[in-house]
């Protein structure tokens, strides 16, 4: 699942950061940027009762943090960096706004990345509960 912001944006402000380097943590409240990878590797890191989970790895070409401009709500994971650099872009809410405004295949493509999102979890929710129905039965 990819979204290449750099067809949309000409200027997308863009930052270097080291491995180890937290780009935001769990409950963190939202500073209102979404990201997006273009190089290096990084990790989703949720703490589920005390214990940190890795959800997830994304590479270049995907994105994360949208919920921050999309409801304002706090970060619902630490994204921690993995590789020994990652380069990436972010998205402010004023110039998402304009994006959204000026082009709908953005968020088009954007809401259709969301939903495949959501289906994966969907996916692994009902996993879990037949893996613990298993467990249970034993």
């Amino acid at each position: 699942m990819s979204l290449n912001v750099f067809e949309y944006v000409n200027n997308l402000a863009v930052e270097i950061r080291r491995e180890g380097d937290a780009i935001f943590c769990q409950d963190d409240p939202s500073d209102g940027r979404m990201y997006f990878v273009a190089d290096g590797e990084l990790a989703v890191i949720r703490n589920i009762e005390g214990e940190p989970h890795e959800l997830n790895r994304l590479g270049a070409g995907q994105f994360f943090g949208e919920m921050a401009i999309l409801n304002g709500s706090d970060r619902s994971a630490t994204v921690k960096v993995v590789s020994k650099s990652a380069k990436l872009g972010f998205l402010d809410e004023t110039v998402f706004n304009k994006i959204a405004r000026t082009n709908p295949v953005f968020l088009y493509s954007l809401l259709k990345l969301v939903i495949q999102r959501i289906g994966n979890v969907e996916d692994e929710i009902d996993e879990a509960a037949e893996e613990l129905a298993n467990l249970r039965k034993s």
